[in-house]
């Protein structure tokens, strides 16, 4: 009877962290499937000609994505806090897995995406010129009609469109850069969490240190990848390119972003030491 009460006790203190974890995947599944899908707004925007509307509609993805973000935070602070009360870090190591795989397969999921926001974006961005206001556009697209004409919109990449894509001759480096920028990105809050779970007194420290990680690639994407694509992306609304080498950059971006986020398992743990350093080093000089 006492195991009896044992075992329904332990499988009490383990069930509230079971819908919070698949809470945590499906929000990063989330983001990562929209931060993938929104590059096809580069694509609609040379295809139509208005790249600034579309940059607009990105604009409204992307804050949707960050709202994901934000609501995953806390969760999975609360997570870890959980885990580093009964000592179960291998089940939190386990568990941060999880989520960078979820990373990948909202990842792929928007890859699969890309085609139907294209069209989408694409003509959003005309029927924004009718309606006059994004709050008239959405409220028409909630509705019954516009529903079914979203849906309309759907569609699978083309196996032609990927062959045309693997022959395009895009530099090695760009490739490199954006799968490195990619795994810091995917693993640096996911890194200092687990930092703050191994060096508790130093917690507060590795958390903020998430900042410092994600600066840096911001740093690289700003300064060694943006400028590429939207070289790219001009030059051919202009006419100088085939519109077609857009999306053959897409593809590549979004290729380079599933490898760095499979690349982000390998490099979680040893991130997550780094920052356990970094926040010693911290507290030594300060």
């Amino acid at each position: 009877m006492a195991d009896c009460r044992l075992r329904r006790g332990r499988l009490a203190g383990h069930s509230p962290a079971v819908p919070n974890l698949l809470v945590i995947l499906l929000l990063t599944g989330v983001v990562h499937c929209l931060d993938t899908a929104s590059y096809a707004s580069r694509i609609a925007g040379v295809r139509t000609g208005r790249l600034a509307m579309t940059g607009a509609l990105f604009n409204i993805v992307s804050l949707a994505s960050r709202v994901a973000y934000t609501l995953q935070a806390p969760l999975l602070g609360s997570a870890v806090d959980r885990m580093v009360h009964g000592a179960n870090l291998g089940g939190l190591l386990r568990d941060f897995h999880f989520i960078l795989g979820a990373a990948s397969v909202g990842t792929l999921l928007g890859a699969v995406l890309v085609p139907s926001f294209t069209a989408i974006f694409s003509r959003a961005a005309v029927a924004y010129e009718s309606h006059g206001s994004f709050s008239t556009l959405l409220l028409h697209t909630l509705s019954l009609r516009g529903f079914s004409r979203v849906t309309s919109h759907l569609r699978l990449p083309l196996p032609e469109s990927l062959q045309k894509a693997s022959r395009f001759n895009l530099p090695r480096s760009f490739l490199l850069l954006n799968i490195i920028v990619t795994a810091v990105y995917t693993v640096g809050i996911s890194a200092t969490m687990y930092a703050s779970a191994l060096a508790p007194e130093l917690a507060r420290t590795a958390t903020t240190l998430s900042g410092v990680v994600n600066g840096v690639g911001t740093l690289l994407l700003v300064i060694l990848i943006d400028p590429v694509s939207a070289l790219i992306t001009d030059q051919a609304l202009r006419g100088k390119r085939p519109a077609s080498e857009v999306s053959h950059i897409v593809v590549w971006q979004v290729t380079g972003r599933f490898i760095g986020t499979l690349l982000a398992q390998l490099l979680f743990f040893p991130a997550a030491l780094l920052v356990v350093h970094l926040a010693r080093l911290l507290a030594r000089l300060l």
